[in-house]
């Protein structure tokens, strides 16, 4: 073809070949405090006294409650003011209301809030963390100084190998703003780069112990949300289309946390900043895109409360039916994840059509401000991440036992190759290979007499002269042995309880030792902890296994092998089948655990903990080389 011919073919044809490189929202997730604390709870405590501020006369005395009244009988002048006036209805907090410092020690910290919001993002998508390429989460309230929030949220998600970045933020209100566009530029600098996790989370209830005005209480909730970005290629402008941030310096002393982790913030002079700076961006930002009012479908502002959303609103001149305040008026200002959880609230009912164009607008801490402009996406479908533990080989010990068949069904459904270690139990033995037969997993079953600790070293040594390799033992063979004072268990029945529960679990251990590649769990029990009376031969050999794992860890770690100690609270099954009702629930209080974990989720657990730095509802310390998970519980 001649120059001339092409020159005219690709001029003819340009329009036909745009092609544009967009960055789109492709899951949402969300998690709030546990608690709904209501306008009536709030009125409770203005009326004893524990909170102030709040002038009733005023409000009864104006004209506007008076009308109001008229056809609402019997509402408060406190439910009108927090309602109808600043617009919150209800707010979740972690702890019971009024929040008491002793309360947090158990309840959900941001952490805490944020992996739930993000394994719910996940689980909406077929992206798999593994496939993230970098993790970038803001807080103003964070579970702990250091590491960042970012960090130890993406171990609760990948291998240990795993070495994409993390950033934490520290912002609260525009937090979430500020780290849509860094992803943006992460996305664009990287080409290989195609998913960024990007949160926020925070426990604004932990920053009000000390306060006493009524209107922190009324507005503030905790929460967070989670939304995985994405780059896609495209034949049309899709996704996030710009992102604006900015500082405001004459806000800079009105609105933040001091040292102490107090509170402090100026109403009037919050809104006096915070309605121009609004109204700026969602200006910038329509006329960056050429929007028009009637073009944007839906406007997210920040969920501050009506003070300031109405007058933003009142300046662009949108209608209130296009501004989405649902997660103020039902949960609360969220700080930065108030915008994310609106976008997850309308995910969830359908209302992010394709081509919908959405305008947010957000103001806070220290004076930040933004907002972006967003066009729903067509729906991408993404390449779904092979299973955590495909071509792996596992080694589970009593492995008919309720937690030990819980825990091969999980490894199956993970994509593990399975090799089974039973006793006695061919019925039970025969029903999990039924069930595995349901995933395509190889499925091997080996008979070793655990109350043999000779005969196991014997076999597991035949094992090693095969030259057989696992990637991971699991350890879940135990026995209760007589509930029974010490004193009245024989000598027989002791040794029979060490053996299973001790001995042979250390015999293959040390033999297979070599030939083991990651990580082996041994499985306790909170009866170390707590000692239920009458269980005295089954405690005195889990501390007698406890005791060898310790110094066993060293070994292991010596040839690049985890160990990991696994302590289950009260299960629904096992040795609680031995114990009264009145046994178990005087047990779960004297250990804080709630109720009874399902065998099948603490299994998952489990299995997690073999190759995740950290699992979701495990409390994980280190003894030595030893990694010890506490799970269900919370005393101890």
């Amino acid at each position: 073809m001649g120059n001339r011919k092409l020159e005219s073919f690709l001029r003819n044809n340009s329009k036909m070949s745009k092609h544009y490189t967009n960055f789109i929202f492709s899951s949402y997730g969300y998690a709030l405090g546990e608690y709904k604390i209501t306008n009536k709870q709030i009125s409770d405590a203005i009326e004893q006294g524990y909170i102030t501020g709040f002038d009733s006369s005023r409000i009864s005395d104006s004209d506007n409650y008076k009308e109001f009244v008229k056809n609402n009988m019997g509402v408060s002048p406190f439910e009108f003011m927090a309602t109808q006036m600043m617009g919150f209805s209800n707010r979740y907090h972690v702890v019971p209301f009024p929040p008491v410092k002793k309360n947090y020690k158990s309840a959900d910290n941001s952490l805490n809030l944020c992996v739930k919001a993000v394994d719910m993002a996940f689980s909406g998508s077929n992206i798999h963390p593994e496939n993230i390429d970098a993790w970038m989460v803001s807080t103003a309230t964070p579970h702990e100084q250091a590491p960042g929030v970012s960090a130890t949220l993406k171990a609760y998600f990948t291998k240990y190998e795993n070495q994409s970045q993390t950033i934490t933020l520290t912002s609260a209100c525009v937090g979430f703003n500020i780290n849509v566009e860094r992803a943006i530029l992460f996305l664009k600098n990287n080409p290989n780069a195609k998913h960024v996790v990007v949160a926020h989370t925070e426990v604004m209830s932990e920053l009000l112990l000390n306060e006493n005005d009524f209107v922190p209480y009324t507005t503030f909730g905790d929460g967070a949300a989670a939304v995985i970005i994405s780059k896609v290629e495209g034949e049309k402008k899709e996704g996030i289309i710009k992102v604006f941030n900015y500082e405001d310096l004459y806000m800079i002393d009105f609105l933040g946390a001091n040292r102490e982790g107090n509170l402090y913030m100026e109403p009037r002079m919050v809104k006096r900043r915070a309605v121009p700076n609004m109204t700026k961006v969602a200006n910038e930002l329509m006329q960056f895109t050429d929007w028009k009012n009637d073009d944007v479908d839906i406007f997210i502002p920040h969920q501050t409360g009506n003070a300031i959303v109405h007058n933003v609103i009142k300046n662009l001149e949108f209608p209130i039916d296009k501004t989405f305040q649902e997660v103020q008026f039902n949960y609360g200002n969220l700080s930065g994840a108030s915008v994310p959880v609106a976008l997850c609230l309308l995910h969830e009912r359908g209302m992010l059509k394709e081509g919908k164009k959405i305008l947010t607008s957000v103001a806070g801490l220290g004076g930040e401000f933004g907002g972006f402009a967003y066009i729903v996406p067509r729906k991408y479908k993404f390449k779904k991440h092979k299973k955590d533990l495909e071509n792996c080989k596992v080694l589970v010990t009593g492995a008919t036992g309720a937690l030990g068949s819980a825990i091969a069904i999980q490894l199956a459904q993970k994509g593990a190759n399975i090799v089974l270690q039973y006793n006695n139990s061919v019925d039970k033995l025969d029903d999990l290979l039924n069930q595995l037969k349901n995933f395509d997993v190889s499925v091997e079953y080996i008979k070793l007499d655990f109350s043999n600790p000779e005969n196991v070293k014997q076999q597991a040594q035949k094992l090693v002269e095969n030259n057989t390799i696992f990637d991971f033992i699991v350890h879940t063979a135990a026995v209760t042995g007589p509930v029974k004072r010490a004193s009245e268990i024989s000598s027989a029945d002791f040794q029979f309880v060490y053996n299973v529960n001790y001995l042979s679990a250390a015999n293959l251990s040390e033999v297979l030792l070599n030939n083991v590649r990651r990580s082996i769990l041994f499985t306790g029990s909170v009866a170390q902890d707590a000692q239920f009376p009458g269980s005295s031969a089954y405690v005195a050999s889990k501390k007698a296994l406890f005791k060898y794992v310790q110094k066993f860890a060293e070994k292991a770690y010596n040839v690049g092998i985890r160990c990991v100690f696994y302590m289950p609270g009260i299960i629904d099954g096992g040795m609680a089948n031995y114990l009264s009702n009145e046994q178990i629930i005087a047990g779960l209080q004297q250990i804080d655990q709630r109720n009874r974990v399902l065998p099948e989720e603490m299994a998952e657990r489990m299995v997690q903990s073999l190759y995740l730095p950290k699992v979701k509802l495990v409390r994980n310390s280190y003894n030595g080389k030893l990694q010890i998970c506490k799970d269900g519980y919370n005393n101890y």
